[in-house]
């Protein structure tokens, strides 16, 4: 009989014994912040609880993936019910088709879609249709995007990715146009792809320059290379179309995870027809997955774009993300500390920099000290944000004007004591 473990000690001990490093995902252990892994047992609408149930707003919320909050009555509801009638079946399932269609019509760019059970996975297999499409092997990225943990999307940051594999990456600065072009002039013809955050959130939120995204659009096409937006974190985050409708520039292929799995494993690649059907059983290019498109994370995330859809919840979001970023910059110019707020939509980041975060470069440069000791006084007021400078906080529809009013005033406790 398993043992129930209830003192918070022997939780986070136990995790420790079993789990490498107590945790199953980096940024989950707190180092970059020098604080204890929460190990957590509840989360309830815009709150998150822990084994000694202390209670915090949650602005991680499953890192963008619950937009409508923890446990949502309309998500849990579709989860029973599928759960009732079988959890894993390995073969098509109704809700396949329908959160398919779903997005297809929520995304012009997107006429057919392939699922898988991540985010990374639905990068690695983007990349290998698109080699397969254009007959080139060399692909585009930017420095301090993610776009999952397969060895030629994690060159420069990770041991075990080996030299022929890392030659076949080219990584530049984001929001850099001169090196955007001196990419192509050495390399467009050999380029399968250029895989982009839209909107970078793994650098910290850093918001796509208007020229610099149309300049790729017209580079991508005059050399062939197919344009990939990883819109993991902002697919049906930024916008019920993602930020591809709200910036008005247009992906060749689109991957998609979080928002539409309803809090549940899920990745997806999206795109015309024509290159979907490269796509085994219709094409040479192969992926298979005995969980993809696994029954419960497709009703929790069609019933979540169901919901999205009909309460269209982003004017509202964005609201009070606003008003959560002008509250915590004006928190921190009374109490003499320079931070920069970037933010777009429901998601934001507070850099401890005193200039504007534009690129990778610009967010290393912020203070991980300040950032640490600001993550800690939060956490000690009730208030939960990621445990790393260069993550994205995320609000839900479940977070009301009081949560940010909460939010705020702990920001300004906490820059009264850290000071500048």
């Amino acid at each position: 009989m398993t043992q129930v473990i209830v003192d918070r000690g022997s939780w986070i001990e136990e995790a420790q014994r079993y789990l490498v490093g107590g945790v199953n995902s980096p940024v989950r252990a707190f180092r970059a912040v020098g604080r204890e892994a929460i190990v957590v047992t509840k989360g309830q609408g815009a709150l998150i609880s822990d084994a000694s149930r202390r209670t915090w707003i949650d602005c991680i919320m499953g890192w963008g993936a619950l937009i409508l909050g923890h446990a949502h009555p309309g998500v849990l509801r579709a989860v029973r019910r599928q759960t009732a009638g079988g959890v894993l079946f390995g073969l098509t399932n109704q809700a396949e088709a329908a959160l398919a269609k779903a997005i297809s019509e929520a995304m012009p760019s997107i006429e057919q879609v392939r699922f898988t059970p991540s985010g990374t996975e639905a990068c690695m297999t983007a990349v290998r249709l698109a080699r397969a499409c254009t007959g080139r092997s060399k692909v585009l990225t930017f420095e301090g995007c993610y776009h999952g943990h397969s060895d030629g999307l994690l060159v420069k940051r990770s041991e075990g990715v080996p030299e022929a594999i890392a030659q076949e990456t080219i990584v530049i600065p984001y929001n850099d146009l001169d090196a955007l072009e001196e990419a192509f002039r050495r390399f467009g013809e050999q380029l399968a792809c250029v895989l982009l955050e839209p909107v970078a959130a793994n650098m910290g939120v850093v918001v796509p320059e208007a020229e610099f995204l149309r300049r790729l659009r017209e580079l991508t096409r005059r050399h062939g290379v197919l344009l990939m937006f990883d819109e993991v974190v902002t697919g049906f985050r930024v916008a019920y179309g993602g930020a591809q409708t709200r910036l008005g520039v247009t992906p060749d292929l689109t991957v998609l995870g979080k928002i539409i799995g309803g809090g549940f494993p899920v990745g997806a690649i999206g795109g015309p027809r024509q290159l979907m059907q490269r796509l085994a059983p219709e094409g040479t290019v192969y992926h298979a997955g005995t969980f993809a498109g696994h029954p419960v994370a497709m009703v929790a995330g069609l019933t979540t774009l169901q919901l999205l859809q009909r309460r269209a919840p982003y004017e509202r979001l964005e609201a009070l993300a606003a008003q959560l970023a002008d509250g915590i910059r004006d928190a921190a110019q009374r109490a003499g500390a320079a931070v920069e707020v970037n933010h777009l939509g429901s998601m934001l980041t507070v850099f401890f920099a005193d200039q504007p975060v534009r690129r990778f470069q610009d967010a290393q440069r912020a203070d991980p000290a300040r950032f640490a000791r600001f993550a800690n006084g939060l956490a000690d007021h009730g208030v939960l944000i990621p445990p790393s400078q260069f993550e994205a906080m995320f609000l839900s529809t479940a977070h009301t004007r009081e949560h940010v009013e909460r939010i705020v005033q702990a920001a300004s406790k906490v820059f009264a004591q850290v000071g500048g």
